[in-house]
Order: C-alpha cells, then structure tokens, then sequence
C-alpha cells in the first residue's frame, strides 16, 4: 500500500491547537479525510478522524495499527506543514514521484509538490 495522494490545509490558530486538516490518498482507492494536525506541548500531533462516544470521550474511526506506520505518516504531513509555514502557503497537494512499493518507506522527498490541483475527492 501506498500513499498516493496528501493535501494539507492550513487553519487559522486563533488561540486553539488544531492547526491544519489533511487527506490521506491510498493507491489512488480509499481516501481519509479530516486527518487533524495539532500543536502540543511535545511539537506536532496527529489526530486521526474520530468521533464522540455516548460518554463524551473520542473514538478513532481509522487509524495507523503498526507504530512505523503511523511515524512514515506522520513525518511525510509534518514535512508538508513545515515547508507550508517556512513559505507561508495555506494548501499543499503532494504527489510521489518515486517506485517505492510500501508506505512505511516513503519520505517527504519522495512527493513532489503540484499546483494544478486534478485531484477530486
């Protein structure tokens, strides 16, 4: 599996954690949306889609199961957001440019960064 798709989108601050919303793409079939980047204490974390329980606390809808996979993601948004706040931009829209074959290997510099948006969701 491979991701084949990431659009991350600024979000104004304003005081609140959340500063960023992505989409995921896999092998150009399933797509996870409303991916949340937060700040913390600890730098940047990932939220994955959730939604609230009868008890009030979250539940993931889908997220990571292997702990290297979760880091290859992490890295390659991190990454994307980094290079959106060095160069102030509020949409970024990567795709990979590399045969890698599982998502656990690729890197930030395996996408190259499009600006003529064709992706439809």
């Amino acid at each position: 599996m491979l991701i084949t798709h990431v659009r991350i989108r600024t979000i104004e601050n304003n005081g609140k954690r959340m500063v960023g919303v992505v989409s995921i793409t896999l092998d150009d079939m399933i797509v996870i949306h409303d991916v949340k980047i937060l700040t913390g204490t600890d730098g940047l974390f990932l939220a994955m889609p959730s939604r609230m329980k009868k008890s009030g606390t979250f539940s993931d809808i889908v997220h990571p199961i292997r702990k290297d996979v979760r880091s290859a993601i992490e890295n390659i948004v991190f990454d994307g957001y980094r290079y959106m706040s060095d160069n102030n931009i509020t949409s970024l829209d990567l795709y990979p440019v590399t045969d890698k074959v599982d998502l656990r290997e690729q890197t930030y510099s395996d996408f190259e960064i499009r600006e003529d948006n064709t992706f439809t969701e």
